[in-house]
């Protein structure tokens, strides 16, 4: 917990200095590894997904691929503590990032496919908890509700999804990783390959925190919706574990 703080206290003084969030330091700072994966996904046309979560100092993603040219937005909820908000409002759009508010639900699917249309780039969190509703996927052994907007966003437009982390690797650098597209097996049944999209971002999120603890931001209470496996459980087909991709 103590290094988690740390690193917390840290990510807030990083964003909040200009000399650390100038486009040299952020080159310097924050290395960039599989940007050739985003770019192959964007020659399609149809935009690309960055699935990421709390994990690291993850508003930088949006900052170093703004800086560098990328259209990109983000699905975001306020925070409740309101100058907090406004200063990250301020703070994205310093970097050219567009923000869509994730409520109401249907402002926030049709400004994300939009971008996505406009061959942008549209970052979602994966491990937000869904205070109502929400598809039920697997998470450290316990089902806890997740958004399907993603999937089916991806779906509907054709973006493939990348998943996408940043970790503190010594001091003041980081590293932000963009993996290959997720191809989970689908069987072209809608809600069923919600579910698999969604389980697949699931398992790849918790992959990345079992690799690297100390960056995943837990006190955000991500369990605090969970229920049993016997109510909203169901077998993992084992073609969706082997999806999974290593994380680097």
């Amino acid at each position: 917990m103590a290094r988690l703080m740390v690193s917390l206290g840290l990510n807030l003084a990083e964003l909040g200095h200009e000399g650390f969030m100038s486009l040299g330091s952020l080159r310097k700072r924050v290395a960039l590894q599989g940007l050739e994966n985003l770019d192959r996904a964007l020659e399609r046309g149809s935009g690309a997904i960055l699935a990421t979560a709390h994990f690291g100092n993850f508003p930088l993603i949006l900052a170093r691929l703004g800086l560098e040219g990328y259209p990109i937005g983000v699905i975001i909820r306020d925070p409740r503590h309101r100058p907090v908000a406004k200063f990250l409002d301020e703070w994205r759009s310093r970097y050219g990032v567009r923000t869509v508010k994730d409520k109401p639900r249907w402002r926030s699917a049709k400004e994300g496919m939009a971008l996505l249309r406009s061959n942008g780039v549209l970052t979602v969190h994966t491990d937000l908890n869904v205070s109502e509703g929400g598809l039920f996927v697997p998470f450290f052994g316990h089902w806890v509700p997740s958004f399907a907007g993603p999937a089916l966003m991806s779906l509907r437009t054709q973006a493939p999804i990348l998943p996408t982390f940043i970790r503190r690797v010594h001091g003041l650098d980081h590293r932000i990783v963009i993996m290959p597209q997720v191809k989970p097996p689908l069987t072209g049944k809608k809600e069923e390959d919600v579910w698999r999209i969604s389980t697949i971002l699931s398992l790849q999120t918790e992959r990345a925190i079992r690799k690297y603890p100390d960056q995943w931001w837990w006190i955000h209470r991500r369990f605090r919706k969970r229920r049993p496996e016997k109510e909203v459980g169901r077998p993992i087909p084992q073609e969706l574990l082997d999806a999974v991709l290593p994380v680097p």
